[in-house]
């Protein structure tokens, strides 16, 4: 374990590279702004997305908060590698590899570094075009802004060019949830119930950090050579002020929430993305489908999902309770993010100890 430097008289506080979920709470009060705390954040778009989050409105409009900012790490712990404006270049410290990912906002390639310090480690670097408006410049922030958890996809370094900004972060082994989905059609409820845990408590700790991921789906899940969860792809992601509600269509269709359509949304998207994706899961269907886009939202909006037929016999009424609720329409009887975290939790005791009584 590495010596923590000691902190002279007028520096800023220190914000190691340490992972552990120990000190995470207390570094997380040093890294933020001082601003007032009703300020919490959140930002992110889709197809035919639309990026607008309105003024904050109450007690975060009184106390001054800038729309879709709120808390804010200090500048002294931002890692310096990985601020915008760098002049050091990216060929002369990393050999680019092979192409593993492509998607709306850029392309992500194997990368390893130059100096190879650490034997044969490997990076995945993000390339995100200056075209795409401030895709960039928003994912960056975000990424530093919740760096520390061992949830999220640690982001290792930023460069630029003329032509493009390329984010250097840790390459998940394990590949995507998705893949995982496909291999097996769909996952045991042990697996299912574990999956749902961890990704519940980094959306929870997304949601006390003032951010709102808007594009929680398999794709976005990425998983380390263990089998843990790491949650990725923050181009969507948005940072709102506490009370503050988000407009404009952002995310995947199939994983949309009934009241980002009707244009008046914040935090409990995310469940409902997550809901989805537990049906998945358990189940390697979708929920709510159709042959155009226009049918897939009207599923979202009208579909009543059947817990009792036969398809479902075989899941236990723990888990068809906890993604009736997750899916449920009228916002305020959804269970927040923590909410979820405590049930799935309860679900994989029962499982586990179901196991052993089997």
């Amino acid at each position: 374990m590495e010596p923590v430097p000691r902190k002279r008289k007028g520096a800023p506080p220190v914000c190691s590279a340490a992972r552990s979920l120990q000190d995470l709470a207390s570094r997380k009060r040093a890294c933020r702004g001082s601003v007032p705390q009703q300020s919490h954040c959140t930002d992110a778009p889709a197809p035919a997305v639309v990026m607008t989050a309105p003024a904050a409105s109450g007690a975060s409009a009184s106390a001054g908060v800038l729309p879709g900012r709120g808390l804010k790490r200090k500048v002294g712990c931002i890692d310096n590698a990985t601020r915008i404006g760098r002049r050091k270049r990216l060929e002369n410290e990393y050999d680019l590899g092979e192409e593993i990912g492509h998607g709306k906002f850029g392309s992500v390639r194997v990368c390893r570094p130059k100096a190879r310090t650490r034997g044969e480690e490997e990076f995945a670097c993000k390339a995100l075009p200056k075209n795409g408006g401030d895709t960039a410049h928003r994912e960056v922030e975000i990424m530093q802004h919740l760096s520390g958890h061992p949830g999220v996809v640690t982001l290792r370094a930023v460069f630029e060019d003329t032509d493009a900004f390329y984010l250097v972060m840790e390459l998940c082994h394990g590949g995507r949830l998705l893949d995982e989905v496909a291999r097996e059609g769909k996952l045991s409820e042990r697996r299912a119930a574990n999956v749902i845990k961890e990704l519940m408590a980094v959306l929870k700790y997304c949601h006390e950090m003032g951010v709102v991921h808007r594009d929680v789906k398999p794709e976005n899940v990425l998983l380390t050579k263990s089998g843990r969860l790491k949650l990725a792809d923050f181009g969507l992601a948005v940072r709102v002020a506490d009370g503050q509600q988000l407009t404009g269509v952002a995310g995947s269709p199939a994983y949309l929430a009934p009241e980002v359509l009707l244009g008046n949304y914040s935090q409990k998207v995310d469940v409902w993305a997550a809901g989805v994706l537990l049906h998945v899961l358990l189940m390697g269907t979708l929920p709510f489908q159709g042959k155009s886009v226009e049918a897939i939202f009207d599923a979202i909006k009208t579909a009543e999902l059947d817990f009792h037929s036969s398809q479902w016999a075989s899941v236990s009424l723990l888990a068809r309770d906890l993604i009736g609720r997750m899916l449920n329409r009228e916002v305020s009887s959804r269970p927040d993010a923590e909410d979820v975290l405590r049930d799935s939790q309860v679900w994989l005791l029962r499982v586990f100890i179901f196991k052993i009584l089997k």
